[in-house]
């Protein structure tokens, strides 16, 4: 009989605790995450360093955030790495194997995500960097 009452005291002090609990554990308002959008596609343009030397890229944005590059368009490909995006900008990592350096192109997305513009910096090398602008 004691072990019942026991069982059913611990039981109801249980639900009273949950109960008074309840409301403190009240959900905040969460700001949900940014919006990625599909960025997918080959882009070609130009990159300009510091010092003024144009050079031509593409840049192919795959699936699973993968990404490759070449010089031209139908070019071997002389990087690869991977990409993240919101709606509005575009991160690529990449590692060019013709200087063995590592490069982070940070570009904004514009005229309706089909351009991506932007700076680039070689984080082997830190004196090389410049901007660069790609379309599909």
């Amino acid at each position: 009989m004691i072990h019942r009452l026991f069982t059913a005291g611990t039981f109801t002090i249980l639900i009273l605790f949950i109960l008074i609990l309840q409301p403190a554990c009240k959900k905040d308002n969460v700001t949900p995450a940014e919006t990625v959008c599909d960025v997918k596609g080959t882009y070609s343009g130009t990159s300009t360093t510091s010092t003024g030397v144009t050079s031509t890229m593409t840049y192919r944005l795959q699936d699973n955030n993968f990404a490759t590059s070449s010089v031209s368009p139908a070019g071997p490909m002389v990087t690869f790495g991977g990409y993240r995006n919101t709606c509005d900008s575009v991160f690529i990592s990449a590692y060019y194997t013709t200087n063995s350096s590592y490069y982070l192109l940070k570009g904004q997305l514009l005229n309706s995500r089909t351009t991506i513009s932007g700076t680039y910096s070689n984080l082997t090398t830190p004196s090389d960097f410049g901007t660069f602008s790609i379309s599909k």
